[in-house]
C-alpha cells in the first residue's frame, strides 16, 4: 500500500524548497490549505487528478511522488496508469499491467486513491492469467459487488481459494455468492470461520452450523453468532458451550436471542459468580421472576437496585429481597417507586422505615 507518511513528508520537502506556504501550494492546486496540511501530516493522499497537477507543479513524475522521492523506487510506471485513469482510458491502464510494465500489486497499492468504477474498468480488461485469489482479496474493499464477482469468475480453476480467502471476501460479496463459495468449502468449515462471517451469510448460516461436527464451542463464538442464527441453532451451540467460560457478560449478550427457559438455566449457573447490578438489570427482562430473585441473592442490593428490577419480580420476591437487604431507612422517593409492586402489607412495612 501507499505510504502516506512518506508521501506527505516528500510533498512538504518539495513545497519548502520552493519557499511556498501551504496556502500558496493549495491555491496552485485548487484545493484547500487544510487538504495540503493533511497530506503533509500523512493523514491523507492527493487524489489521482491532483497527483498529476502536483507532479507538474514540481516538475517531477507521479511515480516520484508515490515513491516519496526515494531513489530505490517501489512504484514504476504507476504514473502511466494514473494518467490513463484521469483521461478515462482504463483499457490502456490495463494494457500497462498486461504488458508487465507494472504489476497488479502496484494497482492494489494505489487502489485507495482510485474510484471503484476505475478499478472495475481496469480489472475487466486484465488478462485472466494475471489474476490470483490474493489479488482479488486485496482489491475487494475497493470494488463493487458486481465487479468483484466478475473478477472472481476470471480465476482459473486451478487457482484454488481457501476458507480463509472466503472469510476475507465475505464483507464485500453478495450473500448468494458467499453461500455458493461456502458450499464448495463446507467440508473444511469450522465454527470459528462461520462466526467471522455471521453478518454476511444470511439464513443459510443455520444449515452450515447444524452440519458441523461440534464437540464444544467457545463462548466468544456463541456471542458473536447469536444475532444471526435461529433459536434452534443457538440452543444447540449453548448445549455445547464450554461452561467453565460462562460469565454474566456472556449470558447478558445472548439473552435477548434465547427463550426464557434456556436463559434461566444459564443464569442459575452464575449463582456462585460475583455479578454487578448492571448484570442483574440487563438480565431482568429475559429470566423468570424466581430465577431473577435467586441470582439477586449473589449481588449487593440497594434501593436503586431494587427499583430497577422491581417490575420483573413478584411482590413476594421483592419483599423478601427487601427484608434481606435490611434497609434501616427508606426515602419517600424509593417508596413511591416501589409501591406499585408491593403488597399492602409490604408497603406498610416499607412506610415504617421512611425517612422524614
Amino acid at each position: 500500500m501507499l505510504n502516506s507518511q512518506l508521501i506527505g513528508s516528500y510533498i512538504s520537502k518539495l513545497r519548502k524548497e520552493k519557499d511556498w506556504t501551504q496556502v500558496e501550494l493549495a491555491e496552485k492546486l485548487n484545493v484547500s490549505h487544510q487538504a495540503v496540511s493533511k497530506w503533509e501530516k500523512g493523514d491523507s493522499i492527493p487524489d489521482v487528478g491532483t497527483l498529476i497537477v502536483l507532479a507538474n507543479e514540481f516538475d517531477i513524475s507521479v511515480d516520484d511522488i508515490l515513491n516519496g522521492g526515494k531513489e530505490k523506487k517501489r512504484f514504476t510506471n504507476v504514473g502511466t496508469i494514473v494518467h490513463n485513469i484521469v483521461n478515462e482510458e482504463t483499457d490502456k491502464a490495463a494494457e500497462v499491467i498486461n504488458q508487465e510494465e507494472t504489476g497488479i500489486d502496484e494497482l492494489i497499492s494505489i487502489a485507495p486513491v482510485l474510484k471503484s468504477r476505475s478499478i472495475g474498468s481496469i480489472t475487466k480488461n486484465l488478462d485472466d492469467k494475471k489474476l490470483s485469489i490474493s489479488h482479488i482479496v486485496q482489491l475487494a474493499p475497493f470494488l463493487d459487488e458486481e465487479n468483484l464477482e466478475e473478477l472472481f469468475h476470471k480465476l482459473h480453476a486451478d487457482d484454488a481459494y481457501s476458507v480463509k480467502d472466503v472469510v476475507r471476501l465475505a464483507p464485500f460479496i453478495k450473500s448468494e455468492t458467499l453461500t455458493k463459495l461456502l458450499m464448495e468449502k463446507r467440508d473444511t468449515l469450522t465454527i470459528e470461520d462461520i462466526s467471522r462471517m455471521g453478518p454476511f451469510i444470511g439464513d443459510e448460516i443455520n444449515d452450515f452450523i447444524l452440519e458441523l461436527d461440534i464437540e464444544s464451542v467457545r463462548w466468544n463464538f456463541i456471542t458473536g453468532l447469536a444475532p444471526f442464527v435461529n433459536l434452534e441453532v443457538l440452543k444447540t451451540l449453548v448445549d455445547k458451550a464450554l461452561m467453565d467460560e460462562i460469565s454474566f457478560d456472556k449470558v447478558v449478550a445472548i439473552a435477548p436471542f434465547l427463550d426464557q427457559g434456556t436463559t434461566d438455566e444459564l443464569a442459575l449457573n452464575l449463582r456462585n459468580q460475583e455479578g454487578k447490578m448492571h448484570h442483574l438489570t440487563a438480565l431482568a427482562p429475559f429470566v423468570s421472576k424466581g430465577v431473577l430473585a435467586e441470582i439477586a441473592k449473589s449481588i449487593p442490593l440497594d434501593s436503586h437496585s431494587l427499583i430497577s428490577i422491581a417490575p420483573f419480580l413478584s411482590s413476594e420476591e421483592l419483599e423478601r429481597l427487601m427484608e434481606e437487604a435490611d434497609f434501616k431507612e427508606v426515602s419517600p422517593q424509593t417508596i413511591t417507586a416501589l409501591a406499585p409492586f408491593l403488597s399492602q402489607e409490604g408497603l406498610i412495612k416499607l412506610l415504617s422505615k421512611m425517612t422524614h
